[in-house]
């Protein structure tokens, strides 16, 4: 029996048949449930979804992890670290989709759909004086995060005539972005956009980094993204932030807790578009995520570098 491979989630069978077509001696378990998968992942060489600590302790002879999106915060990384357990991810894939989702919340606001939807459920002629319109062009975006989401939504903003700032550990220049500052500086940065995008991942640096420090430095009337995780943003503050109006508008594609309780006030507020952890899901994210598994698969058969590895101190 040649290397089995786990797959724990419902991929299409399109790209079953590709696996199996490109890949014909490897051992391939395609889960259809978490008891096969925990049942399955006991004699297997690697796994392909959303690792759970389970899955890993049951997996003893596990060497290998793709995890099925970008974040490794869905279980303890120290757990793979010690074990030497390779990890990769599909860092990048969806860094065009979620950057067009962005760009969607943004114009949403600009031209103020929300009112406009609210107008036409209720049969109503909507006067351009009753909105609150705006053009993109010529205002600031902030983003927190320069990784691949982060970099693409600069390329985009920069071609509607937005001017782009950004924040990222290393100081190296990035396309498209004119002024990029360090973690501490994110107050500095928000307090001249008009736009703040959080595009960071799920780690413990991480964790309500975004909170009534970064919101109470931002200017009054901006709008706040989270495309990240939801656990990067201090969601009390952010709900104080939106009250109290320092932000005219937030829109959520994560949040913390997913999903959040039905009383929640961020579910009714009328300055939230919230989308439901979406951004990502898009059919060209298959065909670039297959292509992407399937480098790292073959760096790992081979013994070489995985393309996406994911640094298991930083948790990215």
């Amino acid at each position: 029996m040649g290397c089995k491979i786990v797959v724990g989630f419902k991929l299409a069978q399109e790209y079953q048949e590709r696996l199996h077509e490109r890949f014909p001696k490897l051992d391939w378990i395609f889960s259809r449930s978490k008891h096969e998968t925990l049942s399955e992942v006991r004699n297997a060489d690697a796994f392909f979804g959303w690792p759970t600590d389970q899955i890993i302790a049951a997996g003893k002879r596990l060497r290998w992890l793709h995890l099925l999106g970008a974040g490794a915060d869905g279980f303890n990384v120290e757990t793979a670290r010690l074990r030497q357990i390779l990890v990769s991810n599909n860092r990048g894939v969806a860094a065009s989709n979620i950057a067009e989702h962005v760009l969607a919340l943004m114009l949403s606001f600009a031209r103020d759909l929300p009112a406009l939807s609210h107008a036409q459920q209720h049969r109503r002629w909507t006067k351009s004086h009753e909105l609150t319109l705006f053009e993109l062009s010529g205002q600031t975006l902030g983003i927190i995060g320069l990784g691949a989401i982060g970099q693409a939504l600069a390329k985009k903003a920069n071609a509607l005539g937005m001017r782009v700032l950004g924040v990222r550990r290393s100081s190296r220049p990035v396309a498209c972005v004119a002024e990029l500052y360090s973690a501490s500086q994110i107050p500095d940065m928000a307090s001249q956009c008009h736009h703040v995008v959080a595009c960071l991942p799920g780690t413990q640096e991480s964790n309500n980094l975004i909170n009534a420090k970064i919101f109470g430095a931002m200017r009054p009337g901006s709008y706040f993204y989270n495309v990240g995780r939801g656990a990067t943003v201090h969601t009390e503050h952010l709900v104080e932030a939106l009250d109290n109006g320092i932000l005219a508008g937030a829109g959520l594609d994560v949040v913390e807790p997913e999903p959040l309780p039905e009383d929640h006030p961020l579910w009714g507020h009328p300055r939230v578009i919230m989308t439901s952890h979406t951004a990502g899901n898009t059919a060209s994210y298959w065909a670039r995520g297959i292509v992407l598994f399937e480098q790292n698969l073959v760096a790992f058969l081979s013994g070489e570098e995985l393309v996406t590895k994911v640094d298991l101190q930083r948790g990215y």
